[in-house]
């Protein structure tokens, strides 16, 4: 289950057995369980968001939830569609926490028999549903959904952290103090489809005497053991081993050094010299650690007869306007911060009463600080304290690759207390920049548009990804659906047209906010001119008909005439400001009555290079037209036609480099009354 800001869990169920194999984009199909006027069938109006054209709080979430399914369902093959029961009704938000959301994963089964193994699975090793029916080619419990997803609904309402709530937008760009919608459903979908383990981890149990495909990589480094080839007592053991579990998918290892950049430390200086740069655990409370928000002299923080912050310091005067100093031990870390700030401290770091580091746990009895804290090594804080008289601290980034080890596997979250729905099925808090499947909700992620290391992960569970140009229908955008790395640009143009073409009244809404879409994804720098060329060219008008009678509901834009949709031009009147890509289109159409004496189209001023192509009657293009103009180098294109025919002619301006600033014109002659 996921806690407010901090726990991300799935909730396992085991299943049955299987054989076979798979391979078109997977079909996620979202399943409303919800009654009438509760969660996705909320009726409470809701204003438009970040690309999300919901008007209801119900409408919203259905458009989060399936934009979720359109992303992993883009990058995922299968022959299957993976069923999802979906709710979003109020859950726990009381006193001892409140519950974000959880995920069961249902119809585990295991591949028992050497003869019908598909190709790519292992023997005997438990794999989730979703991912034995891409194996089998069939679903092998078609009366059972796959997964079940759930989500507090009522989070950021009168009953449930009202000055919260969920963010609904698509476009990753989340207020302060809201929950992504899109984030957290993105992650408890990748529960769902295979990022756990299936393991008893207070005993060490494997779940029915069988390890899982999951948990197969995932690697002691104290016991020196795959996990599945250690006791029991030792996985209980390596679930606490902070630090030291790690995930050794050669994919994952693989893709590390493309996803993750250096580890974030905290460095410590004072007029003699550097003290080093230490190693750091944030919080799970608070705000997160940042350069602009950690810095500056330390001060070690006395409360009675030591310094472990239980109580309200006897310093706070000293204290005051600095980062204060503490030690761990006795009281909750969250009480200790608390306290700090009670005396005026401007940042916490607590010193680890024992070896390494572990990430500080929040503690409801206690309000949320509105400073940050982290945790930092007993030997680190010890030599801290030895020079707090001088020093000053400040947050940079060390060598090597943040949240791997010297082999450089990928660590998984294992805080040495255990940690119920969080610990070691996600990746471990050290990782930089915030992962997707961490156990924490980062307000940093960007899940629309980078999933990181996640299918990467599954790759090395056995699932089939698409690492070609993303299809738009039957046409190559030429931007890939993921890459190594786990940027998935191809998967967000894919499912921002199918969400654009559900909630389109009509063909010319839809056809407008792609053609916006696409030109601020160029505009961002998402993808590259050679990129923008090839999308461009499947949001032709043809192309974007196709798209809305496929997935909105066809219907033509009831203030545009029958034919091209083009920007009307009034006679003799120049439109300026027109602007596009290199290889991008813009179309316009002048009426022309009969009897014109001349008529004269042109384009003029602004920055780059543009060509103009003409056809009565029809869209022209740069083979098919009845006039052209094409100059390189230059904006300045016309055509000129004595005794024009009658009709609606149609005016494509196409980028021959990217082009801003111009100016359409089209004018005729009438002869005089």
């Amino acid at each position: 289950m996921i806690r407010r800001s901090k726990l991300f869990s799935a909730l396992l169920v085991a299943g049955l057995l299987g054989m076979a194999g798979s391979a078109a984009a997977a079909e996620i199909q979202i399943i409303n369980k919800d009654k009438a006027g509760v969660g996705l069938n909320d009726t409470t109006p809701a204003t438009p968001v970040g690309g999300n054209q919901g008007t209801t709080r119900g409408q919203q979430a259905q458009i989060v939830f399936n934009f979720a399914a359109y992303m992993w369902g883009a990058v995922l093959k299968s022959t299957v569609p993976i069923q999802v029961d979906a709710n979003f009704g109020p859950l726990q938000c009381d006193a001892n926490g409140t519950v974000l959301g959880s995920t069961g994963t249902l119809g585990y089964a295991a591949f028992t028999d050497a003869n019908s193994l598909p190709a790519g699975a292992k023997l005997n090793l438990w794999y989730p549903g979703a991912l034995v029916n891409m194996y089998l080619g069939t679903d092998a419990t078609p009366t059972t959904s796959d997964m079940s997803m759930s989500f507090n609904g009522a989070l950021g309402t009168s009953t449930c952290l009202p000055d919260s709530g969920w963010y609904f937008g698509l476009d990753g760009n989340t207020p302060a103090g809201k929950s992504n919608l899109l984030n957290v459903m993105l992650h408890e979908m990748g529960h769902g489809l295979g990022f756990a383990g299936r393991s008893t981890l207070s005993s060490g149990a494997l779940s029915g005497s069988r390890n899982d495909i999951y948990s197969s990589y995932a690697y002691g480094n104290t016991a020196q053991k795959y996990w599945g080839d250690m006791t029991n007592a030792q996985r209980k053991a390596a679930a606490l081993d902070d630090g030291k579990l790690v995930f050794r998918g050669p994919n994952v290892m693989a893709e590390a050094p493309l996803a993750l950049g250096p580890p974030p430390v905290l460095l410590a200086t004072t007029p003699g010299g550097s003290l080093g740069g230490f190693e750091y655990a944030a919080a799970s409370y608070g705000p997160a650690p940042t350069a602009q928000n950690f810095s500056g002299n330390v001060v070690v923080g006395i409360s009675g007869a030591d310094s472990q912050g239980c109580v309200p310091f006897d310093n706070a005067a000293a204290i005051a306007g600095h980062v204060a100093i503490v030690d761990r031990g006795t009281c909750s870390f969250q009480l200790k911060s608390v306290n700090a700030e009670a005396a005026g401290a401007t940042a916490v770091i607590l010193a680890n009463n024992t070896t390494g580091v572990l990430t500080p746990g929040g503690d409801a009895s206690y309000a949320n600080p509105t400073i940050p804290t982290l945790l930092i090594s007993q030997a680190d804080g010890a030599t801290l304290k030895q020079h707090v008289s001088d020093a000053s601290v400040s947050l940079g980034f060390g060598s090597g690759l943040a949240g791997t080890d010297a082999a450089g596997a990928v660590l998984l979250y294992a805080p040495t207390t255990l940690a119920s729905g969080s610990s070691f099925s996600h990746y471990d808090t050290r990782l930089s920049p915030n992962a997707l499947m961490e156990y924490a909700e980062s307000p940093d992620l960007k899940g629309h548009i980078n999933l990181d290391l996640t299918p990467a992960l599954f790759k090395d569970e056995g699932w089939q990804l698409n690492e070609t140009g993303q299809m738009l229908l039957t046409c190559n955008t030429g931007v890939p659906t993921w890459i190594p790395g786990g940027i998935v640009i191809g998967a967000n143009v894919y499912s921002n047209a199918k969400t654009i073409a559900v909630s389109a009244a009509h063909f010319g809404i839809y056809r407008t906010s792609m053609l916006a879409y696409a030109a601020d994804l160029a505009a961002k720098q998402l993808i590259s001119a050679p990129q923008a060329t090839s999308l461009n060219a499947c949001l032709s008008d043809a192309e974007l008909h196709n798209q809305f009678n496929a997935w909105g509901n066809g219907l033509p834009d009831p203030s545009v005439p029958t034919g091209p949709v083009a920007v009307q031009l009034t006679n003799g009147v120049a439109l300026g400001g027109q602007s596009g890509t290199a290889g991008g289109s813009s179309l316009y159409k002048l009426d022309v009555p009969a009897g014109a004496l001349a008529l004269t189209l042109r384009t003029l001023g602004g920055t780059g290079d543009v060509s103009l192509f003409v056809k009565v009657g029809a869209e022209p293009s740069e083979t098919d037209n009845d006039f052209k103009s094409v100059h390189a180098g230059t904006n300045s294109e016309s055509v000129a036609v004595s005794r024009p025919v009658a009709g609606t002619y149609y005016i494509k301006v196409v980028g021959v480099t990217a082009f801003s600033g111009v100016t359409v014109q089209g004018s005729f002659v009438q002869p005089a009354q």
